[in-house]
């Protein structure tokens, strides 16, 4: 069986900024990234989106190249970076060594050819480089409303994308430099909104998802939320996601 294919989401574009958090979370996850990164550091950022990550980046002084598969995203993400390129992680159109580091926020689960994404990362990057990469997989404060709208994800126990390329690089000599969970972060969302952005599947995990998924785990969450008292009404949700730092071989 060959390599699946890259995620393209050009169908959340319009709605990717407002279910993701926005610019303070941007700036948040961007804060976190460059306190791994050398000042005025040559960037790629893989699956550069709206560009959140990278808008912050490059007012702090990075030199920052974003790339994706979406041109809705892109478009989106004109506003806030200039450098940005329409194509696949899998095969970058960008020279051998041409970065400082590669950055990739919630990104590299989603690109397709896995085998293909690590040979281009240790290529684009220069000796002694680094990746810095964020999971989605965030650590999630329990309460009422974030065991139904994240629990039928951990229940379907499906393997972590990032942490599997990453131990691909590692046995190809790249270092672990750093792992750490980045500050914890609260947003404040009701039931209704978390319940209706599941069932208009505004993440990537349910696009695809077959019928008995659906019902098994994700159609009793949306009711549960939706039966919540006064769903309406935000609550906090706390979250910290994990970063880590691999650092490319000298030579």
């Amino acid at each position: 069986m060959g390599p699946r294919d890259s995620i393209v989401f050009d169908r959340v574009a319009d709605r990717y900024d407002e279910t993701r958090g926005g610019e303070e979370r941007g700036r948040t996850h961007a804060a976190a990234v460059a306190s791994h990164l050398d000042e005025g550091s040559a960037l790629l950022e893989i699956g550069v989106g709206t560009g959140l990550i990278a808008g912050p980046l490059g007012d702090a002084g990075h030199r920052l190249a974003g790339v994706d598969l979406s041109r809705a995203m892109l478009d989106q993400a004109a506003h806030r970076t200039s450098t940005l390129v329409e194509g696949d992680a899998a095969v970058l159109p960008f020279g051998s060594h041409t970065f400082d580091a590669v950055v990739a926020v919630w990104a590299l689960h989603v690109v397709g050819d896995q085998d293909a994404l690590v040979a281009e990362i240790e290529r684009v990057v220069r000796p002694g480089g680094r990746l810095v990469a964020v999971s989605p997989r965030a650590e999630i404060g329990s309460t009422d409303v974030t065991d139904l709208a994240y629990g039928w994800a951990r229940l379907r126990n499906k393997p972590d994308g990032t942490i599997e390329v990453l131990d691909r690089l590692v046995e190809r000599g790249w270092t672990r430099a750093a792992i750490e969970m980045m500050p914890w972060e609260t947003q404040e969302e009701t039931p209704l909104f978390r319940a209706d952005s599941i069932e208009s599947r505004v993440w990537s995990s349910l696009w695809e998802m077959d019928d008995d998924t659906w019902h098994r785990y994700v159609q009793p969450a949306i009711d549960g939320l939706r039966a919540l008292p006064d769903p309406d009404q935000p609550r906090p949700v706390r979250m910290r996601y994990p970063l880590w730092v691999l650092e490319a071989p000298d030579g």
